[in-house]
């Protein structure tokens, strides 16, 4: 069996720049996959590696490889948002913060928000219905 290194929430917080809460956040969420051992919390390095991978901004050629690799579960940006909307990013930035678009933040300042598919999907068809 290979072995492989398991980080402290601490720890993935000082590799990845997400702070403690946040990745407990995303580990309650279900969108990183980590182990409890008796009381402490772990993550495994490829779950971690595989995690970040969906943060990559990338060209569309690569942003369409992580789409199939990860069963259509992907990450945005606010700027990819507000490219993908035709909106400002600015008012993507209001959106989050007024809760009618879900996301969370990875670390603190403005680009930091990341959007799921699925919310961005969600605040899609909650906007289609509304104007039908």
């Amino acid at each position: 069996m290979e072995e492989q290194d398991l980080y402290t929430i601490k720890e993935a917080a000082d590799l990845t720049g997400i702070s403690e809460s946040e990745l407990i956040n995303l580990i309650m969420q279900k969108q990183l996959t980590a182990i409890r051992i008796e009381k402490a919390i772990r993550i495994k390095e490829k779950d971690l590696d595989k995690f970040l991978g969906l943060f990559t901004e990338s060209t569309d050629e690569k942003q369409e490889e992580v789409e199939s690799k990860n069963s259509g579960f992907i990450l945005y940006s606010a700027e990819q948002v507000a490219k993908i909307l035709q909106l400002s990013v600015d008012n993507i930035w209001n959106l989050l913060k007024n809760g009618k678009l879900k996301g969370f933040k990875i670390r603190e300042g403005r680009s930091s928000w990341r959007i799921t598919s699925d919310n961005l999907k969600e605040f899609i068809e909650a906007r289609t219905r509304n104007l039908v």
